[in-house]
């Protein structure tokens, strides 16, 4: 056992470098690309739409950040999306404000209420926000500058936790910095960015509408959106500076419910796209580099949790495998690394580097417990539904 462990553990260790200086490189090169030289013309005329369904709490704190944006061309599109709540009357409440309209419509699932929205809306830039979520002033400014090149199709951006007082917060704050926007990073220099958030994110409507719109096939729309538009090989960005906060779960049910959600869609995207890994005539970035990293962190993550199980075996009933304890510090010196480059590049609150052994002990532990319990449910045929949490109204920057 000790010897399987210690080669497994060997083979990480080069895995992990060469990823963390990937990471470096590729953040770096990111803020070389042109579109930061370039100003924007401010003629694209920009829909933001906001699909709700049961929103009551929320949906006023995210619209209230939207009608004072620095960029000025757009509307507001309310989605109603047969909510059994006060939704549709906290959205009508809100019509004194010029820039917005409401739609209602039976309930269909978020990617049907983007779908509505975007056949009424007007704009030739798309803007799709989650009631959850809120802007700062500049965040639109920020976010529709890449379109200053012609050849960028879709725009995605950063998305950060705004309620971070418990421990589990606080990790899914620290898990945002790292493990979602520093990839997106380094995936935007290698062009085969995997998910536009549905929480901050444009895309060009002529570009939705070729390939579809938001497509109902599996529970992660804005994932499936982004790669039927990477398939295509359209180009699309990552914009740090265009930043959205988000009400993450606080309770552990919740938060493995959104979880499941996302690894079990993950699955599903992968699935259907299928047909393009490492296929380098269709979306060759996406197929070569994008989906195979994605099956590596999410199977990688759970190798490395059975190779450190079976080291704590090894030591407690063999009492011989001290000597692998150096690639293990190696392990965890390079991924807080990464932890501490994130947090500063993203000027972001290093108070949350004191939490980085329960995001290394436990919460990543937990992850692969998602992990593994999605793989399992997807590959056995259970069906699985979008699962949604209960929401707080806690996207105020005051839940900080």
């Amino acid at each position: 056992m000790e010897t399987i462990t210690g080669l497994v553990l060997i083979i990480l260790v080069y895995i992990f470098t060469f990823e963390t200086v990937m990471y470096f490189i590729c953040s770096v090169r990111h803020y070389a690309n042109p579109y930061h030289k370039k100003e924007h013309s401010g003629n694209d005329f920009v829909s933001i739409i906001v699909p709700c369904y049961n929103e009551q709490l929320t949906l006023e704190n995210c619209v209230k950040s939207l009608v004072d944006q620095t960029y000025d061309k757009y509307e507001i599109i309310i989605v109603d999306d047969g909510s059994t709540d006060s939704t549709l009357n906290v959205a009508r409440s809100l019509l004194h404000y010029e820039k917005i309209s409401v739609l209602s419509k039976p309930n269909g699932g978020k990617a049907s209420a983007l779908n509505y929205g975007i056949k009424h809306c007007s704009g030739n830039i798309v803007v799709c926000v989650d009631a959850d979520s809120i802007f700062l002033n500049d965040t639109l400014s920020k976010l529709v500058e890449p379109f200053s090149d012609p050849a960028v199709a879709a725009v995605a951006g950063n998305v950060k936790v705004v309620n971070r007082k418990k421990l589990l917060l606080k990790n899914q704050a620290l898990e945002y910095i790292v493990g979602l926007n520093l990839h997106r990073r380094m995936f935007t220099h290698l062009n085969c960015v995997p998910v536009i958030p549905g929480a901050i994110g444009a895309v060009k409507k002529e570009i939705i509408l070729e390939v579809g719109g938001y497509s109902v096939d599996t529970i992660v729309e804005d994932m499936d959106l982004t790669m039927a538009i990477s398939k295509r090989g359209y180009k699309i960005e990552y914009v740090g500076e265009a930043i959205a906060y988000t009400e993450a779960p606080e309770s552990y049910k919740d938060f493995w419910k959104q979880r499941y959600r996302w690894f079990y869609g993950t699955f599903e995207v992968m699935n259907k796209y299928k047909n393009i890994l490492f296929n380098y005539n269709s979306g060759k970035e996406l197929g070569v580099v994008g989906l195979p990293y994605m099956m590596y962190t999410m199977f990688g993550s759970v190798a490395v949790t059975l190779v450190l199980f079976c080291l704590v075996i090894s030591i407690i009933f063999y009492g011989n495998s001290y000597n692998l304890l150096p690639l293990i510090f190696t392990i965890l010196f390079l991924q807080n690394v990464l932890m501490l480059y994130s947090v500063l590049i993203d000027r972001e609150d290093k108070k949350l580097l004191l939490y980085w052994p329960f995001q290394i002990l436990i919460y990543k532990q937990i992850l692969c417990m998602i992990i593994i319990k999605s793989f399992i449910d997807y590959i056995s045929g259970k069906k699985t539904k979008w699962n949604k949490i209960d929401r707080l109204g806690k996207n105020t920057l005051g839940s900080t």
